[in-house]
């Protein structure tokens, strides 16, 4: 879902992309794996372990395995916890989740805003430009920061003109591919409401320790 623009130096031709990576926001390590960006990978991986790796690690650790007895302080608050009712501990763990959930969204979202420029300005340090007549990729590049305008090109009105219509069909698009990144977001947290509510409507108002008596049984 980037905007992909042709650079080329001497006989090699890469692609290049401008604006908000949709692609990396959802496919994360996959983008530099596809693009040849082992740089990009290693850091990719490293937010990745910072992010959702911490959530699949909290999700997945073995808690059952911890003898609580040698942490008296953590005993005694699963004790207290007891008297809770049992609705509230799971809308806390919930809680707890979706703020972990959040924040890496947050971060990738970051990233996603990130990767294209600096991915695209590698390209252009190592030598990668586009053709003089490739009016596209130059309007895009200019638009976004990557390149200046020339004196000539300001000076001409009709290339200008046609820079500028190049840029608002792309923005356009991206504005439609923005709307459907919000709707994706408003389904989202559309489904977490769900679940908070069937958790507080459907679990009953027993105690911890009655669900579990009642469990167990």
């Amino acid at each position: 879902m980037a905007i992909k623009i042709n650079l080329k130096k001497k006989n090699k031709t890469k692609d290049g992309f401008v604006g908000f990576s949709f692609t990396t926001f959802f496919w994360g390590l996959f983008i530099p794996i596809f693009r040849g960006d082992s740089k990009g990978f290693l850091k990719f991986f490293l937010i990745w372990l910072a992010t959702f790796g911490v959530l699949v690690f909290t999700a997945r650790f073995p808690y059952d395995s911890i003898d609580f007895d040698k942490f008296p302080s953590i005993s005694n608050f699963i004790i207290s916890l007891f008297d809770v009712k049992f609705k509230y501990i799971v809308l806390a763990i919930l809680s707890f989740f979706l703020l972990l959930l959040i924040i890496s969204f947050i971060v990738w979202i970051f990233v996603a805003k990130n990767y294209n420029k600096n991915y695209t300005n590698k390209l252009l340090r190592q030598g990668y430009m586009p053709s003089e007549d490739d009016n596209f990729s130059l309007a895009l590049l200019k638009e976004y920061g990557h390149l200046e305008y020339t004196e000539d090109e300001l000076k001409d009105n009709d290339k200008m003109t046609q820079y500028k219509n190049i840029v608002d069909t792309v923005k356009k698009d991206e504005k439609k591919k923005f709307y459907m990144f919000l709707m994706y977001f408003i389904i989202f947290f559309l489904f977490i409401a769900f679940i908070f509510y069937s958790v507080n409507t459907d679990i009953g108002d027993e105690t911890y320790l009655e669900y579990l008596l009642q469990y167990n049984n």
